[in-house]
């Protein structure tokens, strides 16, 4: 059998996670491959059918069973149309994320969304409002997609140095670790800020993305207590050093890099966004979306160092509960081979 995977355009932590399924899988034994097209983010109706008939040759010249296995909406809705519907073909799409846009654009992402729901054999979703959406598209099998963090290099327990040990003088060191778009919410974390006694918190903003020049002038000129970092691969250095870390995205799916602060054993507060409770389970202080006040007086609230202690424990249990790249394995080898007597 084998197992061809279809790639969005995308960078981050979705391609992070396609890498790692076509590493796992293939560590199991699993002929998989991904397919040779390139799946543009807007419809392009030459290329889409260029991508149709590629992924069909694929699947035909494919060592049968053959399962399709395609991540995000378009991917997911191109191998619906290149998937043969006499069943020689098993499809499985993972939702990553919500369409978001003018009407026009939301109104193709819903009629994508139905096309593919109705074609696919199992729908996986990153958060609860996607199951939901494909339930309501004519999905038969949607499931919470698993989405580990990668596994943490062996560490010691935290030391009593300087690192996340802040005294009554030193400012709350809180970490963000974002891209700078729209999705993750920075603005209303600025707004936070701007609430926040300046001499009391240090935010600093791991990330970069088209926002960089609007947040950081911003920054400047209401002289907010934020240090935009850029793109940094140190995120566990930076995790180790934090008092505490925060979330202010207005969608997410399930963030890897709160589950890096869970292991990690950091005190969360986030907006209560997507699948984000999927992760974080009672460990994290959750502030509804779009509310500046709240995530300020919660950020505000961990200045009290019992009040991190109390978080950095709730984090360290719901770390034990994560999803591991075992179970990753274990999902898709249960959706994408075919049992004994087939599919």
């Amino acid at each position: 059998m084998s197992v061809i995977l279809v790639r969005p355009q995308a960078d981050g932590g979705l391609s992070a996670h396609v890498d790692q399924e076509l590493s796992e899988l293939a560590a199991a034994g699993i002929d998989v491959r991904e397919a040779p097209v390139r799946i543009q983010d807007r419809p392009r109706p030459l290329a889409d059918l260029r991508t149709v008939r590629t992924l069909r040759r694929c699947i035909e010249t494919a060592p049968p069973p053959v399962a399709v296995h395609a991540h995000g909406l378009r991917a997911g809705a191109l191998s619906a149309l290149a998937v043969p519907r006499d069943g020689r073909a098993h499809l499985a799409v993972t939702l990553h994320n919500r369409t978001v846009g003018p009407l026009p654009v939301r109104a193709v992402g819903v009629l994508l969304l139905r096309l593919l729901a109705r074609r696919a054999d199992t729908v996986l979703t990153v958060s609860p409002d996607l199951a939901e959406d494909a339930r309501r598209a004519g999905a038969r099998d949607v499931r919470h997609a698993v989405v580990p963090a990668p596994e943490p290099a062996p560490r010691g327990p935290r030391g009593s140095t300087s690192q996340g040990s802040t005294t009554a003088e030193d400012p709350l060191d809180v970490l963000v670790v974002a891209r700078l778009a729209p999705q993750k919410g920075l603005d209303g974390l600025l707004d936070a800020a701007a609430l926040l006694d300046r001499d009391s918190v240090r935010i600093r903003v791991a990330g970069e993305g088209p926002l960089h020049a609007r947040l950081q002038d911003r920054v400047r000129s209401e002289h907010l207590p934020v240090d935009l970092l850029g793109r940094r691969q140190d995120v566990p250095a930076l995790l180790e050093r934090a008092d505490l870390v925060v979330s202010a995205a207005v969608w997410e799916g399930q963030p890897v890099w709160l589950q890096e602060a869970l292991r990690a054993g950091r005190a969360i507060v986030a907006t209560d966004a997507g699948g984000t409770r999927w992760v974080t389970g009672d460990a994290a202080h959750l502030v509804p979306v779009g509310d500046p006040a709240a995530l300020a007086d919660a950020i505000a609230a961990h200045g009290e160092s019992a009040r991190r202690r109390q978080g950095e424990e709730r984090s360290r249990r719901r770390a034990e509960d994560l999803p591991t790249v075992r179970d990753m394995v274990r999902q898709l080898t249960e959706i994408l081979v075919p049992p004994r007597g087939g599919w």
